[in-house]
C-alpha cells in the first residue's frame, strides 16, 4: 500500500480468528483471505479510518499456508501464516 510503513499493518492468527491491526489509515480496504487450495474462506471491507483492529472469526481446519491480500484504491499488500498439525 503506498506511502505504508514498516508497522502501518499488523496481523496475527489464533485457533478461531485472524486479527488485523491497522496502524495509519488507508480509508476503505478490502480483506480477502485464501485458504491453503486458494479457495476464498473470508471476504469483506473495512473503513481504516473508523476502525483500526479487524477481527475476521475463521476456522482454520486445514494444515498448510493461508494467505490474507488487503486492497485499496493506491495498492495492496498480501501475507503468509501457516497452520501446522
Amino acid at each position: 500500500m503506498l506511502n505504508a510503513g514498516p508497522t502501518a499493518i499488523e496481523a496475527g492468527v489464533s485457533d478461531d480468528a485472524i486479527y488485523v491491526q491497522f496502524n495509519q489509515n488507508f480509508g476503505t480496504v478490502t480483506v480477502t483471505v485464501y485458504n491453503p487450495y486458494g479457495l476464498t474462506i473470508y471476504s469483506g471491507v473495512v473503513n481504516t479510518a473508523i476502525q483500526q483492529l479487524l477481527v475476521i472469526p475463521v476456522s482454520l481446519n486445514d494444515e498448510g499456508i493461508y494467505t490474507i491480500v488487503l486492497e485499496n484504491a493506491t495498492g495492496y499488500a498480501d501475507g503468509d501464516f501457516e497452520k501446522q498439525p
